[in-house]
Order: C-alpha cells, then structure tokens, then sequence
C-alpha cells in the first residue's frame, strides 16, 4: 500500500483528470448527435 500513498494527490488528480476528460467527450459526442438526430433535414 506503500506504493499508492507515495504516489499521492498527483496520482489522484491525473486519474481524476482523465475520468473527467473521458466523460465529457462522451457528453459532447452524446449531444452532438442527439442535436443532429432532431436537426431538420
């Protein structure tokens, strides 16, 4: 467990970071064709 704690808030911050990042792509890409799904043709 020596391992995690010496990595610390930086590792916390970066896997935090990614999560984020992971999830508002799938956001945009969500609502990008929901938009697009109902745009007239």
């Amino acid at each position: 467990m020596s391992e995690v704690q010496n990595a610390g808030k930086k590792g916390y911050c970066l896997l935090y970071f990614f999560l984020f990042l992971f999830l508002f792509v799938i956001l945009v890409v969500s609502v990008y064709y929901y938009n697009q799904k109902f745009l007239p043709a």
